[in-house]
């Protein structure tokens, strides 16, 4: 009856990893590709500034900081995702501590209705729907 239990919580907080990191890793690669865009934009616009004064570098130089503001803006979208998934992960947590001190609680309470419960879900998943649906 744990291990089913313990499986789920483990399942869970590896999912929310792997979904963390995936996301994290598509901001970066996105961050990274305008961060280049914008170095590249720079570069083609100072060695256009250097052969002509006016026209074309104008337009490169405003392609450049266009793709480095887009960006910073993306590494500070992922940075406030990961705060908000940080206080998420750290409410989740304080609500099972919360929880867990409640059952411990009652166990220390009322034992006696503590084993009548655990009896019924021991019962419970023993004799319970015996469905096969494999």
């Amino acid at each position: 009856m744990l291990a089913p239990i313990l499986g789920l919580l483990l399942s869970g907080s590896i999912n929310r990893t792997v979904a963390r990191t995936k996301r994290n890793g598509i901001f970066i690669a996105i961050a990274v590709l305008l961060l280049l865009t914008g170095y590249a934009f720079g570069l083609i616009a100072a060695a256009i500034s250097l052969a002509t004064i006016y026209g074309a570098a104008v337009a490169a130089l405003l392609i450049a900081a266009g793709a480095l503001l887009l960006g910073l803006i993306v590494l500070v979208v992922m940075a406030i995702v990961n705060k908000q998934e940080q206080r998420r992960a750290r409410e989740r947590r304080l609500a099972l501590e919360s929880a867990a001190a409640a059952v411990l609680g009652l166990v220390r309470k009322q034992p006696l209705m503590t084993a009548a419960i655990a009896a019924a879900l021991v019962f419970g998943n023993v004799f319970g729907s015996s469905d096969d649906d494999d």
